[in-house]
């Protein structure tokens, strides 16, 4: 599996979702981004990592 970092748009075509959802989730610290650019305002994603990191959220929305 490649593990270069992808934008949210590419992450978010894979995943079958918004892009603004990505970012969403990002911003509150459910998915992991790293700060990308001059300034470190650009966000990029493992996809891997969000996965991986989506999976225990639904594994944690279930518990009783």
């Amino acid at each position: 599996m490649d593990n270069a970092l992808m934008d949210a748009a590419t992450v978010a075509a894979k995943l079958g979702q918004a892009k603004s959802s990505i970012y969403r989730l990002a911003q509150a610290g459910l998915i992991p981004s790293y700060a990308t650019g001059p300034r470190l305002r650009g966000r990029r994603f493992d996809l891997a990592e969000v996965r991986e990191a989506l999976k225990t959220l639904a594994q944690q929305a279930v518990k009783p």
